[in-house]
């Protein structure tokens, strides 16, 4: 994920390193405290999604154990 331009608060922004190749398709992470958010690069004032940060890693971490099982199969 790389920095995205703009910072709110105490949040800091990252742009998805799988969004489309000309930038497009984008969804941002940001992290700060204990909350992690997740927003539309390209709409970011439209409202974001906004979870516990263990429950975040929880969900990450079970997207790459579905990711490794597709792989092995």
């Amino acid at each position: 994920m790389a920095p995205a331009q703009e910072a709110d608060n105490d949040v800091r922004w990252l742009t998805s390193s799988y969004s489309g190749g000309a930038g497009s398709d984008c969804v941002e992470v940001g992290f700060g405290g204990p909350v992690t958010s997740v927003r539309d690069s390209k709409a970011p004032q439209q409202g974001t999604l906004t979870v516990r940060t263990n429950t975040f890693a929880a969900f990450v971490n079970d997207l790459k154990t579905c990711a490794d099982i597709r792989e092995a199969g």
